[in-house]
């Protein structure tokens, strides 16, 4: 029986790091969760791993780069998704990839020897298939009752929206609802636009990691952490609850 509802998992920024000393424990957190709820769909907004061995800010910096290699993240990545087990109660899994998961492509695009190795097909290196995950390539959009699913909204000038006027700025992108993640922050924006019959929101959904990210570091961030769970309770609608990780570890931190 469907309870339209959907669990948004905003980036979770994985690495190899997080294979020691419980690093990846939010995940059993969600699974107990995804058991409890048995949501109609489960959604990966994007940038679910960091890749650090792609990473296009540190690519020309030999010394931070050293010992970085693409199987440690992927296998990272793999660990995460085993971990998340419960999520076969969901009608409906989707992957959506952020920048992140575009590195190993564009990687690729620049070193074309490398074209069809499984090592650089997100799909194979996380056996999405069998998991049955359904893959939406960065930039595309999932829909479910009338909203939409996106990494990122992309601008007219094609940037992704940012900033403290994200959620303003895909309004003006989207004609419908919007889900979406990359700036870690969470905030919502609606407007009701003339002749539309209904409330129009945007919905920035926030991270899903623990840790401070390398570039990160010494600077100033609103990460909100945590999932979202919406209630689809009509077309192009959703109520929105809050899950932030403490919740999460208060509620299944004995698992």
């Amino acid at each position: 029986m469907s309870n339209n509802l959907t669990v948004v998992v905003g980036d979770a920024h994985i690495d190899p790091t997080q294979m020691k000393n419980d690093g990846l424990r939010r995940f059993r957190w969600l699974n107990e969760m995804l058991w409890d709820y048995k949501p109609d769909n489960l959604v990966i907004i994007g940038d679910f791993g960091s890749m650090p061995s792609m990473s296009e800010w540190d690519r020309d910096k030999r010394l931070i780069m050293e010992g970085k290699r693409l199987v440690n993240d992927w296998a990272s990545m793999n660990e995460a998704l085993d971990m998340l087990s419960n999520s076969d109660v969901c009608q409906n899994k989707i992957y959506i990839e952020g920048n992140h998961e575009e590195w190993p492509r564009r990687y690729m695009e620049k070193n074309p020897v490398m074209e069809g190795s499984k090592d650089f097909d997100i799909k194979q290196a996380l056996n999405l298939d069998a998991r049955k995950w359904k893959l939406i390539p960065y930039k595309e959009d999932w829909k479910y009752r009338g909203v939409s699913f996106t990494h990122v909204p992309i601008q007219a000038n094609g940037k992704p929206v940012g900033g403290k006027s994200a959620t303003q700025r895909a309004l003006d992108v989207y004609s419908n609802s919007v889900v979406f993640g990359h700036t870690h922050n969470f905030d919502v924006a609606a407007i009701h636009r003339k002749n539309s019959p209904s409330l129009q929101q945007a919905i920035n959904c926030g991270c899903f990691f623990e840790h401070v990210d390398e570039y990160a570091k010494g600077s100033m961030t609103n990460y909100w952490r945590g999932i979202l769970i919406l209630n689809h309770y009509d077309t192009n609608r959703v109520d929105i609850e809050q899950w932030s990780l403490g919740r999460l570890r208060r509620e299944y931190g004995n698992v």
